[in-house]
């Protein structure tokens, strides 16, 4: 993360600003944010318990499978055999994230869990956030359809693509044994836990009809982004000048 001259210099407004958003009564919060917005909708009824369940289940194999250790007492609890593990990578290196692959037969499905940050080579990943060139598109007919263009997390974005040709073989020789059987990606449908800000708009925005985040409140991993530093720079320097920062505010704290 690159910062000019005069963002250096107001680095210093940063701890007197976090206070002041801190302490900040009229701030707003995920609840209430939510209930000005026309895009946001209440879930209800017994078809979201499913879900829930769903979700419940995948983020408890998710942490289970984020051990280093092969142990069968994980993959019993979990409710899997040995034999239901189709490839996994226990350990990470820069740009290369863990992974696995598994059957999941109570679900008919194929999953592949990916870790998140846990080592220092993951966070090395996370370090190379300058941002790059990015295209999403959907594949019918050997044809690319609804291309959108953006901009993506660098380190994580190779390591998507490292992790890809790994697991796509794997994938289709296990959708060609189990025909019946659904595709899901855990960090058709792809459910993220606590994912980080690697993506601009557009492309999260065309993600939405296959894309589930999960995120617990104010989570600062999905929002903090090289984007959002230099934006709360900017903010820190503005409030600065601003006559309720005349006091110092670290005298309530």
């Amino acid at each position: 993360m690159l910062l000019c001259y005069t963002e250096r210099r107001h680095m210093f407004n940063l701890p007197r600003a976090i206070a002041h958003a801190v302490l900040d009564k009229g701030k707003k919060t995920i609840g209430s944010e939510c209930r000005e917005r026309s895009d946001c909708v209440e879930v209800k009824g017994p078809q979201i318990l499913k879900e829930l369940y769903e979700l419940k289940r995948m983020l408890t194999c998710a942490m289970l499978f984020s051990s280093c250790k092969r142990s069968l007492a994980f993959l019993f609890a979990a409710g899997f055999e040995e034999e239901d593990i189709l490839y996994r990578k226990r350990t990470s290196r820069i740009l290369k994230p863990a992974f696995t692959v598994i059957r999941d037969k109570e679900s008919k499905s194929l999953l592949v869990f990916i870790r998140g940050t846990r080592s220092i080579k993951d966070t090395l990943t996370d370090a190379l956030c300058a941002p790059v060139s990015f295209d999403h598109f959907i594949c019918s007919d050997h044809e690319r359809h609804n291309i959108v263009s953006g901009h993506a997390h660098r380190g994580m974005a190779a390591a998507a693509d490292w992790i890809r040709k790994r697991y796509i073989p794997v994938l289709l020789e296990a959708h060609h044994r189990y025909p019946h059987f659904k595709i899901k990606l855990s960090s058709t449908t792809c459910v993220t836990f606590g994912p980080a800000a690697c993506m601009t708009l557009e492309l999260a925005e065309f993600g939405k009809p296959f894309i589930t985040s999960i995120i617990n409140g104010s989570d600062i991993v999905p929002t903090l982004s090289a984007s959002s530093v230099h934006d709360f720079i900017a903010e820190a320097t503005s409030l600065s000048t601003r006559q309720d920062l005349a006091y110092d505010p670290f005298t309530y704290v």
